[in-house]
């Protein structure tokens, strides 16, 4: 990507404004795809999880056939909300406002009174809303569309660039839900910025050689690799108390990964953890980042949790601080870094490819 067309394509109403917050829940939100669990969460019949994704109420259910179907956590009836949280629903799914009654396929079942005060109802038309669901490598993703495109072909090649990590052979080991004062764009540039590792995390990836730097753009998704300064994993200094992943080839042992799932969902890994990270945006102004970590299972899964949430910080402080700028009539964005930045204007174009 040249010099002339790495720039900020972004106005700094994208980060403040409630509009464009609304815009981006119907356009992109609503239409792609979303990592919301890990498999382990959903393994028995009736096993759920809920979620919220482009201002919907999603809910991911474990059927009798072993298989999982995603829907729209609305009853059809007046739409109240059925299940919250995570959990079991048993053999179905119920409405508590008037106890209407679904198979965990999201097709109802029974309506109390149906007789007497729904005679001509049409059962069939009445099922739970559909959305897809789908698992890549132990985590799932979610659309709230019921005939997205499918998550294999959204993900393209990346599966290809993480190289011989296999995390859906690895354990849930930790979670992390940080905080975060700032439009979930910020979060997600940062991640893709190359040029601000020298600097904000010159302690914390000290270890690491950034001017061996390599990454790719692969549609909208984004991955890249960066070395260590000595070939040794000795010299990464692994979290205390943690093993490292075994079956890594030489260079993921001795390098981390760092990629993007277009639109939000992060990922790490390094010699010990396979980490996916969540940018859920809450307000135009507001963000958490649901952080899951996947390693050995006999890997000490507090320390990773802590070592990854010292690390998320970093980026959650600076991203704040940008945020806090965003509202003086004096702010503006300068050049980006030819090359280092160019990935930042890859994912505001795809953004505005669906947003405009």
């Amino acid at each position: 990507m040249t010099h002339e067309t790495t720039r900020f394509l972004l106005g700094p109403e994208a980060y403040t404004d409630d509009s464009w917050f609304a815009r981006e829940q119907r356009h992109v939100f609503s239409r792609t795809w979303h990592a919301v669990a890990h498999v382990e969460q959903i393994r028995e019949a009736g096993d759920f999880v809920t979620t919220m994704v482009g201002g919907a109420p999603l809910a991911i259910v474990r059927r009798d056939d072993g298989l999982l179907s995603a829907f729209h956590n609305m009853c059809r009836h007046r739409g109240m909300a059925m299940l919250d949280g995570s959990g079991n629903a048993g053999r179905e799914i119920e409405c508590a406002y008037h106890g209407w009654r679904y198979d965990l396929d999201g097709t109802l079942r029974a309506v109390p009174q149906r007789r007497a005060q729904f005679p001509d109802l049409d059962t069939a038309s009445c099922s739970l809303l559909p959305a897809s669901v789908d698992v890549w490598e132990g985590m799932v993703f979610v659309n709230p569309t019921p005939d997205a495109a499918t998550l294999q072909d959204v993900l393209g090649a990346l599966p290809e660039h993480i190289g011989s990590y296999r995390p859906g052979r690895l354990t849930l080991v930790g979670r992390v839900d940080v905080p975060a004062a700032c439009n979930w764009k910020l979060l997600v540039e940062n991640h893709i910025d190359v040029y601000h590792l020298w600097y904000l995390h010159r302690d914390s990836l000290a270890d690491f050689d950034h001017n061996q730097f390599e990454h790719h753009q692969l549609g909208a998704n984004w991955t890249s690799y960066e070395p260590l300064r000595t070939a040794d994993v000795d010299a990464a200094q692994l979290t205390a108390g943690t093993v490292a992943i075994r079956e890594l080839d030489e260079r993921d042992r001795n390098g981390l990964g760092a990629h993007l799932v277009f639109p939000n969902t992060l990922m790490a890994a390094n010699a010990e953890f396979f980490m996916s990270y969540a940018v859920v945006p809450d307000s135009a102004v507001t963000s958490h980042i649901e952080v899951r970590i996947r390693a050995e299972a006999d890997a000490d899964g507090r320390a990773l949790a802590a070592a990854a949430r010292s690390f998320i910080e970093e980026d959650v402080h600076a991203c704040e601080r940008i945020q806090a700028s965003l509202r003086s009539p004096w702010f503006s964005v300068g050049p980006l870094a030819r090359t280092h930045e160019a990935p930042i204007t890859a994912f505001q174009r795809h953004l505005l490819d669906l947003v405009e």
